[in-house]
């Protein structure tokens, strides 16, 4: 739950959750989970977290929220990276890669 709701409050939408954890708002990770980066890092080393589901989990959750804004005629998103847990998607493997159907 914690990860999610700073998923929500961070801007760094384009860059990956573990940048976005461990350099470009660890402060911001620490206040919402109570956890600091050293904290991350042993959880990333004893293996809590499977990349493959996490990346998947997070472009999910990523695709859900563009299709909130979406609907509400925001698409502040679109031709932009998209950061996933610990790699990044280009804008262009994104439209090369995917069919947006409404």
């Amino acid at each position: 739950m914690s990860a999610t709701i700073f998923m929500y409050l961070t801007d760094y939408r384009e860059r990956s959750l573990k940048d976005v954890i461990t350099q470009l708002e660890p402060g911001l990770f620490k206040k919402v989970t109570g956890l600091n980066v050293k904290d991350f890092e042993l959880l990333v080393s004893l293996g809590v977290f499977n990349s493959a589901l996490m990346n998947d989990a997070v472009y999910k959750f990523k695709r859900y929220e563009d299709a909130s804004l979406s609907y509400t005629g925001i698409s502040k998103h679109k031709n932009e990276d998209l950061g996933l847990y610990d790699t990044v998607l280009s804008a262009k493997d994104i439209s090369d890669s995917f069919i947006n159907e409404p």
